[in-house]
């Protein structure tokens, strides 16, 4: 499914958002909320110590003719915050995987989201919108996906009993 690269510190001018992700997608992604109203708030030292706990996941783009050779399919809320917080040549340290097939871009970058989302130690209930917002678009993408995460995570009902949510708010 996903195979390791390992990592490299970058220029940030490098790096680009997939564009095999649909604009629903990347709605439902960059929606994503968190604890500070206003993040773009915070220090310049603070977006690099979020970015070294959550560096972008790369891969690299060897048929790109618009020079960026680094394509963003998850962690893209930090990668948003470093280009909004950062200069284009700050280097900055991105997680590598091999290319996934063009058509499997999306559900590799919805599954690598819902994973990491519910397996934080956030509140499942503060985050269940977007959690289930995720669940929703992998579920109509690749539902086999879904079961490879975890088999609680074959209907909208076992996922939210597993993350105690209340599946009537959501």
């Amino acid at each position: 499914m996903l195979k390791d690269r390992g990592s490299r510190r970058v220029p940030l001018s490098h790096i680009k958002v997939s564009h095999h992700l649909s604009a629903p997608v990347l709605r439902v992604f960059l929606a994503r909320s968190s604890f500070l109203r206003d993040v773009q708030c915070m220090s310049e030292e603070a977006i690099k110590v979020y970015l070294l706990q959550h560096p972008p996941v790369v891969y690299e783009n060897k048929r790109g003719k618009e020079g960026t050779p680094l394509v963003c399919i998850a962690n893209l809320f930090p990668l948003y915050l470093a280009q909004r917080c950062l200069s284009g040549s700050e280097k900055i340290r991105v997680t590598l995987v091999e290319a996934p097939l063009s058509k499997n871009t999306e559900t590799l970058a919805l599954s690598l989201a819902l994973s990491a989302e519910t397996c934080h130690a956030l509140s499942p209930k503060d985050l269940s919108h977007y959690i289930v917002s995720l669940w929703e678009h992998l579920a109509s993408s690749d539902p086999q996906a879904l079961i490879n995460l975890s088999k609680k995570f074959n209907s909208k009902s076992s996922l939210c009993e597993a993350l105690s949510i209340n599946r009537r708010d959501v």
